[in-house]
């Protein structure tokens, strides 16, 4: 692979400006500055509009910054053709998207292995792991059943074992803990603390404060700007 294994992510003063009429421009972002280094798990905290998806979108080259960096180890991203930055995405990155996008006509089960389909990896050879996964997540006894009979807390174990189908490098969570009760929501911080405790990096946009409890780094945000650093 291009980049080798144990993947850093850098960004260098990045901004992000939406063009809103003619001559105004909405700042999304504004001159960040981040290292993401291989193992580390981070939140971004803040309340909706301050800019944490658009960060995300970012990070896994899924939008272009209006100035700054992104490098995904040595390589930059803005001197890398997109269909490299498309295919280094699918192999580096599991990302649990804040709309869980299942396909409703497919069973969990199916929903859980489409990653393997779309990468040309056949299904036999993860079968095993698959297995392993959805025991861990605790998720064993729903997988045939259909996406739409799931409860949110279910809904969202199903996209993180999705996520993770690939074995990636890196896992992108936007507001994962949305919606969910206290118990759903406890969970899931356990759930991606292990993870992280197994080697995977871990990056997540929330609103939920409490992230920063079992996160290594927290990012607070608000509009655009990063607003506080913590980490312990």
């Amino acid at each position: 692979c291009l980049i080798g294994a144990n993947m850093d992510i850098k960004l260098i003063n990045i901004s992000k400006n939406y063009l809103s009429t003619e001559e105004n421009y909405i700042v999304s972002l504004e001159n960040i500055n981040i290292d993401i280094y291989y193992g580390n798990y981070i939140s971004f905290v803040g309340p909706s509009g301050s800019g944490k998806t658009t960060l995300l979108n970012i990070i896994t080259g899924n939008l272009k910054p209006t100035s700054g960096e992104v490098y995904w180890g040595k390589y930059p991203l803005s001197k890398t053709s997109d269909k490299l930055i498309s295919k280094l995405r699918r192999e580096k990155f599991g990302i649990v998207f804040q709309d869980v996008k299942f396909i409703n006509e497919i069973s969990v089960k199916d929903n859980i292995l489409l990653p393997l389909v779309i990468n040309y990896i056949p299904v036999s050879s993860k079968i095993k792991y698959f297995e392993t996964l959805v025991d861990s997540l605790k998720i064993s006894s729903i997988v045939n059943k259909m996406p739409y009979s799931l409860s949110g807390g279910e809904k969202k174990k199903i996209a993180i074992a999705r996520a993770l189908i690939t074995n990636p490098e890196v896992l992108v969570a936007d507001e994962p803990t949305a919606n969910l009760d206290d118990i759903s929501a406890r969970e899931i911080f356990h759930i991606f603390s292990n993870l992280n405790k197994l080697g995977l990096t871990i990056v997540v946009a929330t609103h939920d404060e409490r992230f920063g409890l079992y996160c290594k780094e927290t990012y607070l945000m608000k509009k655009g700007k990063i607003e506080e650093f913590k980490s312990r």
